[in-house]
C-alpha cells in the first residue's frame, strides 16, 4: 500500500506560529501542542490527501486523530521549532498507520 507524501502546507505551518505566538506562555499549560492541534488544521489536510485509502483499510477520522497523537511530538518540531523535516514526520506517519493495518486495526496496539 502506497500512501503518498503531500506537499508541505507551508501555510498551515505559518497559521500553527500564529496561534503559538499569540497562546504566550504558562508552566501549567503545553501550548506548544493546543498549537499545532488547534482547530485541527493539519489533520484535516492530511485527512483530505488520504481519506480513500484510509478508509479502504478501516481506518475512520476518529482513528486518524488517535495515529496522529502519537505523533504530537513530531508535529509541534516539524511546526514550531523546523528540528524535523516535513517528509521524515510523514513518514513516521505513515509507518504507523502501515502497523495499523497489518496488525488488523488500531485496538490491537
Amino acid at each position: 500500500m502506497d500512501i503518498p507524501i503531500p506537499d508541505e502546507p507551508k501555510d498551515i505551518k505559518n497559521f500553527i506560529r500564529e496561534v503559538r505566538m499569540r497562546l504566550g506562555s504558562s508552566r501549567d499549560i503545553n501550548y506548544d501542542n493546543l498549537a499545532v492541534w488547534a482547530f485541527n488544521e493539519l489533520p484535516r489536510y492530511l485527512w483530505s490527501r488520504w481519506r480513500g485509502i484510509l478508509r479502504k483499510h478501516g481506518i475512520s477520522w476518529q482513528d486518524f486523530l488517535k495515529v496522529l497523537s502519537f505523533h504530537t511530538t513530531e508535529m509541534v518540531n516539524w511546526a514550531l521549532y523546523d528540528s524535523i523535516r516535513w517528509t521524515d514526520l510523514i513518514s513516521s506517519i505513515v509507518m504507523t498507520i502501515k502497523r495499523i493495518i497489518a496488525i488488523g486495526g488500531l485496538y490491537r496496539l
